[in-house]
């Protein structure tokens, strides 16, 4: 069940629903109720999901939490970092629905939460009324032109999707870092995954991205701020100002402070 569904009314323009979900059962069970009303397209797994996503642009997302290849919280991150996507309604479904797992998930920018075990007319009512709201906002959009999609096609990929959201996560939390198992965990995937779209992406270890930001960051600190020495080894992630010194001039060859006179007199390269 991967090819889009259009058992509709003859002559009906429905709306199109992108289930994602690996669950067989989930996936029969919401298939047959809503294909009376909508027409739908299937999803087994994150990657797939994302290029269905990309591909149908449907009009609502139902979005599984628990995904084999990455959870739904890192997809639907995916899903609003994409111009293609980010406009698409996401509603989660989960059997963990609790509230940081719903505060979690709207502050990804998903509009609703089902809970398993689905209670069929509480589904059509979610649906129906998330359907009714995009619509309202695509009719107030009607009269402004709508432009292609901008930005490189490659990075609509879904490796490179992680790989440049992984790179987000840890550049705005350079200063608290975990540990390279956490960190997976935290952007939704599985620690070996994460280490091979880094070494395949970026001919990089993750340990050895995150030394190189911290110590790039460290730089733009000290040139472009009055923080004290100590007080940019804490915000890249130093909690020994030594330890940080120590990185800064195996990188650059000299001490922060001597980075920053000489940029501050314009001689750094």
């Amino acid at each position: 069940m991967t090819e889009t569904d259009t058992a509709v009314p003859s002559g009906a323009t429905a709306p199109l629903i992108l289930l994602i979900d690996d669950v067989p059962e989930d996936l029969r069970w919401l298939n047959e109720l809503l294909r009376k009303e909508y027409r739908m397209a299937l999803a087994h797994s994150g990657q797939q999901g994302l290029q269905r996503a990309q591909a149908l642009r449907p009009q609502l997302i139902l979005l599984d939490v628990g995904l084999p290849d990455m959870d739904g919280f890192a997809l639907c991150r995916l899903l609003k970092t994409d111009p293609i996507t980010a406009a698409i309604p996401v509603l989660f479904l989960s059997a963990h629905n609790q509230p940081d797992d719903r505060v979690n998930g709207l502050g990804l920018g998903a509009v609703d939460f089902i809970s398993k075990p689905f209670w069929p007319e509480e589904v059509l009512a979610r649906v129906r009324v998330h359907l009714a709201l995009a619509a309202q906002l695509q009719h107030k959009d009607e009269e402004e032109p709508a432009g292609a999609p901008t930005g490189d096609p490659a990075s609509r990929n879904p490796d490179g999707l992680l790989v440049q959201e992984a790179v987000r996560y840890i550049r705005a939390h350079l200063a608290e870092l975990p540990p390279v198992p956490e960190l997976a965990r935290r952007i939704g995937l599985h620690e070996k995954r994460l280490l091979a779209l880094f070494r395949d992406h970026l001919g990089q270890t993750v340990s050895g991205f995150v030394s190189e930001e911290r110590m790039r960051h460290g730089a733009r600190l000290l040139s472009e701020t009055g923080m004290a020495v100590q007080q940019v080894a804490l915000a890249v992630g130093f909690n020994n100002p030594g330890n940080f010194a120590t990185a800064f001039r195996t990188r650059f060859g000299q001490s922060p402070m001597a980075y920053r006179m000489a940029a501050r007199e314009g001689s750094v390269q």
